[in-house]
């Protein structure tokens, strides 16, 4: 399938998806949401690939939400708002009960949907220039994704209301601090390390590295359904 909006590349067990956006930092639309998924779900499904890893083209990650979009005087190709996509809507159900191991490549902007999108994931690696920003409350509206459950899952309780009620912006070390990330990588050297990463992954017998992800997945469906359809009815009580 062609992408517009993103790039998608498979290098031996490692299936990488690019946000290609560089001219708008990456910023999300609900048409990149589908490409991501449709490429997402073509991964996912691969006997070959263990690990699946989400990066930016260009000096971001993902800069939030298209503004064009948010304002709502932008529709996607289906005639969607953003957030009535697949994507915002749903797809964190499919993305958190994936086998693979999911690694997440942060630099630049990270902000909004830029972090949250990759909450569910098991390995967050930044660039020492990375800043990870949470302007939710700020801009009127409130964090989804299931952002509810994995925010305080990673980093606890008090500390996620404190990133959210105060729209906190963490630089890379301060995300490694709280256990927001793993780890901290130099300039240049994000795709290196997780290309490390995903080939040691693919070395190891795949039942068993799937098998330990699991492990640690105790009641998450039903935690991440909760969280979402809490997430949806405060959102419906202020609009």
């Amino acid at each position: 399938m062609y992408y517009e909006h993103i790039i998608y590349h498979e290098e031996n067990t490692l299936a990488k998806i690019y946000l290609n956006r560089p001219n708008k930092l990456n910023a999300y639309t609900p048409d990149m949401g589908d490409e991501i998924i449709h490429a997402f779900r073509h991964a996912n499904i691969n006997a070959d690939i263990s690990s699946i890893a989400f990066l930016g083209k260009g000096q971001s990650f993902c800069a939030g939400a298209d503004r064009e979009y948010l304002s709502g005087d932008k529709l996607s190709k289906l005639g969607l708002r953003i957030g009535e996509d697949e994507f915002i809507s749903s797809f964190v159900t499919e993305l958190s009960s994936s086998e693979k191991i999911l690694i997440a490549g942060l630099k630049g902007s990270c902000v909004g949907i830029g972090i949250t999108m990759v909450l569910p994931f098991d390995i967050r690696v930044a660039e020492t220039n990375a800043l990870l920003s949470f302007p939710f409350v700020k801009l009127g509206i409130l964090p989804g994704l299931a952002s509810t459950y994995f925010l305080p899952a990673l980093v606890g309780a008090n500390k996620a209301k404190e990133i959210i009620l105060n729209n906190a912006k963490l630089s890379a070390d301060e995300a490694k601090e709280i256990g927001l990330v793993n780890e901290v990588v130099d300039l240049d050297n994000l795709e290196t390390r997780i290309n490390e990463l995903a080939s040691a992954m693919g070395e190891m017998n795949q039942k068993v590295l799937f098998a330990a992800k699991k492990a640690f997945q105790v009641n998450l469906e039903e935690e991440v359904q909760s969280a979402i359809k809490r997430e949806k009815n405060l959102l419906k009580n202020i609009k």
